[in-house]
């Protein structure tokens, strides 16, 4: 017996609801994306970001500022890698590092590197970079280290676990303000860096706490980004 045909309208919703999740997402919607990574280094260094199914662009995230701001397509996840060819001529797509993406229209990627390159693996920290939520004057601490980190500022005090961020906001009237961090041993905080940061509508900081590969020690790497008045 022959079956009636499904109308289109039918097979269409099978379709979709049979579709496996994508990474890719659809439509002409665009993010503004900007990178850095850490630790610092003294060349930069290329690594792939997937745009699309099958479509990479090659960026080469700085150390010492902020990139240029690029757009793309909006996905679901930043996924980082390198496309091989082998032998035969098929084409792999290696994966360093992902991240689910934001909902923000402006993103900042910050690629932790796990090793020297890229290729030993990447942490991706996906930050909001609207002004409105990461603005002038406020400052953005990450904790790349084993231990707790510890801060007094500005008549405040905050921590900053292992593995994580925060962003802060002195709400200074003066044009700078005093620093002091510490770690924790033991039960004990121990200072271990205090100074004095400028501090402005026009700027903001990013502030990355680490260990010395060679001696182990605490160390700091700060870059400060200016910002488009006009933004």
């Amino acid at each position: 017996m022959k079956l009636p045909a499904l109308p289109l309208q039918i097979l269409l919703l099978a379709m979709l609801l049979g579709s496996p999740p994508s990474l890719y997402s659809q439509g002409e919607d665009k993010v503004a994306l900007r990178f850095l990574t850490f630790p610092k280094q003294l060349e930069r260094q290329s690594v792939e970001l997937l745009t699309g199914e099958g479509r990479t662009i090659e960026v080469e995230p700085p150390s010492n500022e902020l990139s240029k701001t690029i757009r793309v397509p909006r996905m679901s996840s930043w996924v980082f890698g390198e496309t091989t060819v082998n032998e035969d001529g098929e084409t792999t797509f290696n994966t360093f590092g992902k991240a689910p993406s934001l909902s923000a229209s402006n993103q900042l990627l910050i690629l932790v590197r796990k090793g020297d390159r890229f290729e030993e693996g990447i942490e991706i920290i996906p930050v909001d970079g609207r002004i409105s939520r990461f603005g002038g004057g406020e400052f953005f601490f990450m904790n790349a280290t084993t231990v707790d980190i510890g801060c007094e500022a500005a008549g405040k005090k905050f921590a900053v676990r292992p593995k994580s961020h925060y962003i802060f906001d002195p709400e200074a009237s003066g044009r700078t303000a005093h620093f002091t961090f510490y770690f924790r041993k033991a039960d004990e905080a121990r200072p271990f860096w205090s100074s004095r940061w400028p501090v402005a509508d026009y700027a903001r900081a990013l502030v990355f706490f680490y260990h010395d590969p060679q001696t182990k020690r605490l160390r700091i790497h700060s870059i400060r980004d200016f910002l488009d008045k006009d933004s």
